[in-house]
């Protein structure tokens, strides 16, 4: 059962689909976590059927891209995005650590949070834009939304958190109930990443597609937490967002 409660968690916090089942325990936010990668799959796979669509309908790549950008953030809530924001604005204000971390947790929007957001969805979309006019693989767009959020799951599961964060009682939890939702996100990465090299009509790509989005997001993580003395929620959702982004770059080169 608490697997079953874990992955509707997952589903009703990180997925603005209709959750079918909407349950809460807050002693499984470890296995809430195990289940990003899955939640990533039901979103690649909603992108990639997008991506499949628009050459059927005829879609201008400039007007493809837009929608393919959309939709990306659409599905998550645009919560990873404003995870991106947040990091953004209390990093490059460069201010000493307690005000960074007092920024990041104020719910004002500043100057650095706009300026970054909007060079971040002008590379999204010029990148997305040249993929759509080439032949997309639609395997490479399931894994990249299923690595990213693989990459942030076990961060946020293995790494300190943050004072202010969400996560701190999760840490205080027994190391057995962690333990299973880095169980749970190692043995969905491996089925998915099987799964995607055997679906694949180019290895070589996919290969390249998932290293730079799980090496990105690891980086851009890894940043974050020695910037804002810790790991939270922002922090995940900022190598998200960072590691689809590089996806898609490696993607528009390679169509």
């Amino acid at each position: 059962m608490k697997y079953i409660t874990g992955f509707f968690m997952t589903w009703g916090n990180f997925c603005t689909l209709p959750c079918p089942c909407k349950l809460w325990d807050g002693r499984y936010k470890s296995i809430m976590l195990g289940f990003l990668p899955a939640i990533g799959f039901i979103i690649g796979l909603i992108w990639a059927a997008v991506s499949l669509a628009l050459p059927l309908m005829h879609m201008p790549p400039a007007i493809g891209g837009f929608i393919m950008t959309f939709v990306l953030f659409v599905l998550c809530g645009f919560i990873h995005l404003d995870g991106f924001m947040d990091c953004s604005d209390a990093i490059m204000s460069r201010r000493p650590l307690e005000d960074r971390q007092r920024i990041l947790k104020d719910s004002h929007t500043g100057a650095f949070a706009v300026v970054s957001v909007v060079f971040l969805i002008l590379a999204y979309y010029a990148c997305i834009s040249t993929a759509v006019s080439g032949i997309m693989d639609p395997v490479n767009m399931v894994l990249i939304t299923v690595i990213s959020r693989s990459v942030s799951g076990l961060e946020v599961l293995l790494s300190r958190p943050m004072g202010t964060s969400q996560y701190v009682e999760m840490d205080a939890q027994e190391k057995a109930t962690k333990k299973e939702g880095v169980i749970l996100i190692i043995v969905q990465l491996a089925v998915f990443l099987a799964a995607g090299f055997l679906l694949t009509a180019s290895p070589k790509t996919l290969a390249m597609v998932c290293g730079a989005a799980a090496l990105t997001g690891f980086i851009a993580v890894t940043y974050g937490k020695k910037q804002l003395g810790g790991m939270n929620g922002d922090i995940a959702g900022y190598g998200i967002v960072w590691g689809e982004l590089a996806g898609v770059l490696i993607l528009a080169f390679c169509c």
